[in-house]
């Protein structure tokens, strides 16, 4: 029973962690409409970034469903493209430090995947 139950906490934690990024980019969004900010492109860098943390995330969960990432044991696999994800998770994190709204929601979901595209290299 006990080995059951740390089941269910481990895939309970992994989707928690795999679906928040899509739900914390959408609350920074909600933020930013809802808030008169600065003019130019500070005005529109917390939309960007949210659109790059959900454009991550789709591509992280496309290559999950495709098979290009996943698998158990010795059989793990990754694609090559991973390391320009990973790279671009990096950047999309320091580029969230930046928004002045969702500051908080944005840099948690880059965090989150980019310890998800580490997560994918690591195993492979």
């Amino acid at each position: 029973m006990a080995l059951h139950a740390a089941s269910v906490i481990r895939v309970s934690i992994a989707g928690v962690w795999l679906l928040s990024p899509p739900f914390l980019a959408g609350l920074a969004l909600r933020s930013w409409r809802r808030r008169q900010g600065p003019v130019g492109w500070k005005a529109i860098w917390p939309l960007v970034t949210a659109v790059a943390v959900l454009a991550n995330w789709l591509l992280f969960i496309a290559l999950v469903f495709t098979g290009q990432i996943g698998g158990f044991g010795s059989h793990y696999m990754t694609t090559r493209l991973a390391d320009i994800f990973l790279l671009v998770s990096l950047l999309v994190l320091i580029s969230s430090f930046l928004a002045y709204v969702g500051r908080w929601q944005l840099c948690l979901a880059s965090f989150l995947m980019l310890a998800l595209w580490v997560g994918s290299e690591m195993v492979a």
